[in-house]
């Protein structure tokens, strides 16, 4: 594969500066990184993959999706921190919400990030770096939000819709038709062969994330969990995310935006959007990359995560920030 380095370029727009890079990390730099393991554990009703020392560091996954998602970053990423990646409620191994925290109303976003919160709290842990790809990124927001007591040191987002009115492919507009749009979306976003769909549509470099992998994240439960999810989210984004969106000005966490160049469900777009909306953060996009960025590039989301983090817990930057030196 041609992976070169691209110096970062500024974004149009005043009147902040951020910086945009394409980029693939050499082997030999991830080559000691590679030892890590993580472990399964139950706890407040989730399981989850933990492993590593240092600070804590909660990675959430989206739809449709596991703690796979995350599964090989986090054992890269384990090196220099205490790595949890829990199946949220319904999805991979964990049992489905507690009947008070069921799915059946618009704040599906704050059930899953009270869950979280009770994991978290079993944990003792307080002050976190945190993450999350696709709708694992708005639990994030949610979860700082609900709970301003956690200290987030800092944030990855990975291909995460955050606001109101994104763009939406259009097989998956079929949830907002009235009366026959739900049956159809359902075939879509519902069914093993619908999701796999949305893969082969998603995934760019399928290589690295085969369809074997991914049918990893469709159990039962969580195919359903993802059709109602889905459904929901789309049908009404407004409702969904009016709450996550009016939050993001309010992050002063240093954040790191991962994004793949040729991701279709949720285009480049979505993230310079993003980028401009939060007060510190920094995009990078990784070429040749389709939706789902911590699959597809492990290497690459563990390396700029963590660099990121490093080079920004040095020392906070000032409000016309220059590039990152990672």
């Amino acid at each position: 594969m041609d992976c070169r380095n691209r110096p970062g370029q500024p974004l149009a727009g005043p009147p902040r500066l951020c910086y945009v890079k394409i980029l693939c990390l050499p082997d030999d730099r991830l080559a000691p990184r590679m030892s890590s393991s993580l472990s399964r554990h139950k706890r407040a009703g989730l399981r989850y993959f933990r492993g590593g020392s240092g600070p804590s560091l909660l990675l959430l996954h989206g739809v449709p999706g596991s703690s796979h998602t995350w599964r090989s970053a986090g054992r890269l990423l384990a090196a220099h921190y205490d790595v949890i990646i829990p199946d949220l409620g319904g999805f991979g191994t964990s049992p489905s919400l507690d009947e008070d925290l069921h799915l059946d109303h618009e704040l599906y976003l704050e059930a899953h990030a009270e869950s979280v919160h009770r994991l978290l709290d079993a944990l003792d842990v307080q002050s976190l770096y945190l993450g999350g790809h696709d709708v694992g990124g708005a639990v994030a927001v949610t979860l700082l939000r609900l709970f301003p007591e956690y200290a987030a040191r800092g944030l990855v987002l990975a291909a995460t819709n955050l606001f109101t009115d994104p763009y939406v492919p259009l097989p998956l507009r079929l949830a907002g038709v009235p009366v026959l749009g739900p049956a159809f979306f359902r075939l879509l976003a519902g069914t093993r062969p619908g999701l796999r769909l949305l893969y082969r549509i998603g995934a760019h470099h399928k290589a690295a994330f085969p369809l074997a992998a991914f049918d990893r994240h469709l159990t039962p439960a969580g195919v359903e969990q993802t059709w109602r999810i889905l459904h929901r989210s789309l049908a009404n984004p407004r409702a969904s995310y009016r709450d996550v969106e009016a939050a993001l000005p309010t992050l002063d966490a240093p954040t790191v935006v991962l994004w793949g160049d040729q991701d279709v469900l949720l285009p480049t777009d979505a993230a310079r959007r993003l980028v401009d909306t939060l007060p510190d953060a920094t995009l990078s996009l990784f070429e040749a990359t389709g939706h789902f960025v911590p699959e597809e590039r492990p290497e690459m989301t563990a390396g700029h995560t963590d660099d990121f983090f490093r080079a920004r817990s040095a020392s906070r930057p000032r409000p016309d920030r220059e590039e990152s030196s990672f």
